[in-house]
C-alpha cells in the first residue's frame, strides 16, 4: 500500500473512532436528560398523588370529628338523669315519705 492510502486509511479510521466517540458522548447526554425528565414527571405524579390523599384525610377526619361531636352530645342526654317533676329536686327520699312523718 502506498504511503498516501495509508494515511487516507488512517485518517478515515481516526474520523470513524471520533465520530463514534461524539455519538457515544451525544447518546449517554441524552439518556441522562430523559432520565432527569422521567424523575421530574414522577416527582409531579407523586406530589399530586400525595396532595389528593392529604385532602381525602383531612376530609374523613372532619367527618369522624362531626360524628364523635354528636355521639357524645347523645350520650351526655342519655346519661344525664331527668329529675323529679315536683319543686324539690334532689329530695326523691323526702318525697317518698308521707308530710306528717312516720309515726312507731
Amino acid at each position: 500500500m502506498k504511503p498516501a492510502h495509508r494515511l487516507t486509511a488512517l485518517l478515515l479510521g481516526a474520523s470513524l473512532l471520533a465520530g463514534c466517540e461524539l455519538a457515544e458522548e451525544s447518546a449517554n447526554t441524552l439518556a441522562e436528560k430523559a432520565e432527569a425528565a422521567a424523575q421530574e414527571i414522577a416527582r409531579e405524579a407523586i406530589g399530586e398523588a400525595v396532595n389528593e390523599l392529604n385532602k381525602r384525610v383531612d376530609e374523613v377526619q372532619a367527618s369522624a370529628k362531626a360524628l364523635l361531636g354528636e355521639q357524645r352530645k347523645e350520650e351526655a342526654r342519655e346519661e344525664s338523669p331527668r329529675g323529679p317533676s315536683n319543686k324539690h329536686e334532689g329530695e326523691e327520699e323526702d318525697a317518698l315519705l308521707p308530710p306528717s312523718g312516720i309515726e312507731t
